[in-house]
């Protein structure tokens, strides 16, 4: 497939262009724009543009209400509840995002669920923000399943995503992570190449382990870590769908099936403001310092560098930023045909 070479302000007015055209307000659109861009800088391109066909299907079919105000309601001192009203998931997320970010500039704690809303796109877009105004940022969205129970044979839990931002000057410390063991699209990345995937990734469609990648796409996925991880999708799962009063296991729809009706994902979102236990030089020092003690350890024969979680993504940012990002060509036709009717 064709890939075109495109600065980051160009795909952002394409998109833009594209979703007030399909009836979302400009203030909206330039949001979905800047999440699928920062997603596809930082290489996390299931999330990026590639999702923009997926969003018009939705909207088109009614699963996306694209003029829907999402509600915010303080529950308690920093505590909030966001119901997105069928909306974007960017959006009711943002929401709950700008909300918790005005307390974290006042020194104050924050978290805030967010219910009857649809996916959100990359947490590490959201978790960062946080971090820039000297914060631990934390988020978990739950999902449609894919995944078994410990133990189990039936899809139960979602990929269930979680995200921690620490602030660090030269590049935040962003931990962005499903708890499946691996992604579905490299389950697809084997199956093109004709390879097995390895053990532990899939059962089949009988629950019987496999490293058949056509018997994994037909079956179900397992969280990473066995019983660890499946513990760590089971917390997401509770904050983000049953605290929020969102969907969640079964009662969450699929991005791509069911366009015509909102997912009812669910997102929890937290912050916590350093300044209250630590001033800003103190803070830089002593992370620096750990920071430093990591990627100076000790590396494994074969390896010749070891990275904080987040740099990798850090690098490819400011790459894509000077370089531009590549898109596929058949995608941008799909787009730019939406803008200009052609």
């Amino acid at each position: 497939m064709k890939k075109i070479v495109l600065k980051v302000w160009e795909l952002k007015n394409i998109i833009i262009e594209v979703l007030i055209k399909a009836g979302v307000k400009a203030e909206y659109a330039s949001i979905l724009a800047d999440s699928c861009c920062e997603a596809d800088l930082r290489g996390v391109h299931s999330h990026g543009i590639k999702m923009l066909p997926a969003y018009l299907e939705r909207i088109e079919k009614g699963g996306v209400v694209p003029e829907a105000e999402p509600e915010l309601s303080e529950s308690a001192k920093g505590i909030y509840i966001v119901d997105g009203k069928g909306c974007f998931g960017q959006i009711a997320a943002s929401c709950a995002m700008n909300r918790i970010i005005q307390d974290v500039r006042l020194g104050q704690m924050s978290c805030a669920v967010v219910k009857n809303t649809n996916h959100c796109g990359m947490l590490a877009y959201y978790t960062e923000k946080i971090a820039e105004e000297f914060a631990v940022g934390f988020m978990t969205s739950n999902t449609n399943p894919n995944v078994a129970a410990f133990g189990g044979a039936e899809k139960v839990l979602g990929t269930n995503p979680f995200s921690i931002a620490f602030p660090k000057d030269d590049g935040n410390i962003v931990i962005d992570m499903a708890t499946t063991a691996a992604a579905k699209g490299k389950v697809y990345e084997y199956d093109k190449k004709g390879e097995d995937i390895p053990s532990g990734w899939a059962i089949d469609k009988e629950g019987k382990a496999t490293t058949n990648p056509k018997e994994a796409l037909e079956g179900i996925m397992l969280a990473f870590g066995g019983h660890k991880g499946y513990a760590i999708s089971l917390a997401v799962e509770i904050l983000s769908g049953v605290i929020s009063n969102s969907g969640y296991s079964k009662n969450v729809l699929s991005l791509h099936n069911c366009p015509e009706k909102v997912q009812n994902v669910g997102f929890f979102m937290a912050a916590l403001p350093i300044k209250a236990f630590l001033d800003r030089d103190l803070y830089n020092e002593r992370i620096d310092d750990l920071s430093s003690i990591l990627v100076n350890s000790k590396k494994q024969i074969g390896n010749d560098r070891i990275l904080l979680p987040g740099q990798m993504e850090n690098d490819k940012r400011k790459l894509g930023i000077s370089m531009g990002l590549e898109v596929d060509e058949d995608i941008l036709n799909v787009l730019r045909k939406g803008v200009l009717n052609v």
